[in-house]
């Protein structure tokens, strides 16, 4: 767990005068990608690393201190510290993907903490800049798009599903291949269909099928198009829009109307007159789905969780190496308890890392749980993603944790 920077007392400095120059001229490569930095640094168009290093040459500093590139430069990062650079590096760079604004505000309560003056937004924004190629690193090449349509859809089953006191007909939510009919994904609820049971369907159809055995996912292949059943279009359409952000694409969604899904149909005529429970249900039509299509939705699922085991790092989870999959999660509001602990279906969650929570004692945010593991959450605050915390009952020393408590779960219930 990292310590408050702001409490290192003699910290050298951040800028060394031998690194002065790379450091500028990475923050102006940046810059001319992310044109917003010049909002926050109106001063960086006017620097140069030439001129910094002609300056140099040829004594500026000595004889111009004040209006010399490099009297600019120091005297704008002369607050920073080592150990606050690090610190922004560890918040800003992981494929976590806080903001800069949730960067220094986190950096503003930790000085104020200790009760230190905090450093502006531009400051942290300029150190941000310099970090970035790091951050995009992350990503490079890590979704490959295909060029195929999807189709997200629901249905009525005609099958009865014996319930606890009743019996009922599922309601079948399916992703399927347009120009093949494969299905990939599939979920069973008991009513009509929230926007959430559809996100997660897809979060399914985008996921499992590229981890089979290895419970690792390096890439990502999304369709190029997705059609999706009824007045949710829109709703799954916002849920991707900020896909773009980081992929520099975009992934069409359109509303398309009811109509059957003929594999579907065929099953159910074949078990029409049989009575089932709610995991027997599934594993037949995961059975029909692996003897049409090869490939079984629900058992992979029930692999990757077996193969997993008992120590699990975080960034294994889908929901780490892919941020915008996160926008497919539900959220659900929570309290910040007084000691940063987090407290939510019996779980005690906590930041381990940057010990981030407890600069947010007593205040509402919102979580998003990762579908793959109940010890791990995702922690929004205004909107933006602050930490992610793991369940202290389910992590073990090394900062894996367990993913489920004992028996596995029955994935896809």
């Amino acid at each position: 767990m990292r310590t408050n920077p702001f409490c290192t007392i003699d910290a050298s400095p951040w800028l060394e005068p031998s690194r002065i120059p790379q450091i500028l001229d990475g923050m102006l490569k940046e810059a001319e990608q992310v044109p917003q930095i010049y909002e926050h640094l109106p001063w960086l168009r006017q620097m140069d690393v030439i001129i910094l290093c002609l300056e140099r040459a040829e004594g500026g500093i000595a004889s111009g201190l004040s209006s010399s590139q490099e009297a600019i430069f120091t005297a704008f990062f002369a607050v920073v510290t080592q150990p606050i650079a690090e610190m922004v590096q560890a918040l800003y760079t992981p494929p976590v993907l806080r903001p800069m604004t949730t960067v220094g505000e986190i950096l503003r309560r930790m000085a104020l903490d200790v009760g230190i003056a905090p450093l502006s937004q531009a400051v942290v924004t300029g150190i941000c800049a310099h970090f970035m190629r790091q951050r995009v690193s992350h990503f490079r090449n890590s979704t490959q798009p295909q060029m195929v349509t999807w189709k997200l859809a629901w249905h009525q089953s005609t099958v009865r599903v014996r319930s606890a006191t009743e019996l009922t007909m599922p309601i079948v939510m399916l992703v399927t291949e347009e120009a093949t009919g494969k299905v990939l994904a599939f979920r069973c609820t008991g009513g009509t269909p929230s926007v959430t049971d559809l996100n997660l369907t897809l979060y399914d159809a985008l996921v499992y099928p590229h981890m089979g055995r290895t419970p690792f996912l390096w890439q990502l292949h999304p369709p190029a198009r997705l059609r999706v059943q009824g007045s949710y279009a829109s709703e799954v359409a916002q849920s991707v829009k900020g896909w773009k952000m980081v992929n520099r694409w975009e992934m069409e969604v359109e509303e398309i109307a009811p109509e059957e899904d003929p594999f579907l149909r065929q099953w159910e005529r074949e078990v029409a007159d049989r009575v089932l429970d709610s995991i027997h249900y599934l594993r037949l039509l995961d059975r029909a789905c692996e003897r049409a299509f090869d490939y079984a939705p629900f058992l992979v699922k029930q692999r990757v969780a077996r193969t997993m085991g008992w120590r699990v790092p975080p960034r294994s989870e889908p929901t780490w190496n892919f941020p915008w999959l996160r926008e497919l999660l539900p959220s659900y509001p929570a309290t910040v308890g007084t000691d940063g602990t987090l407290e939510w279906r019996g779980w005690h969650y906590r930041d381990a890392e940057e010990n981030v929570l407890r600069y947010w004692a007593n205040e509402i945010v919102t979580i998003r749980p990762a579908p793959s593991t109940e010890a791990m959450i995702w922690v929004y605050w205004n909107e933006t993603i602050l930490c992610y915390a793991t369940a202290d009952e389910l992590r073990h020393e090394d900062g894996s944790y367990r993913p489920y408590w004992f028996p596995y779960p029955r994935l896809g219930e």
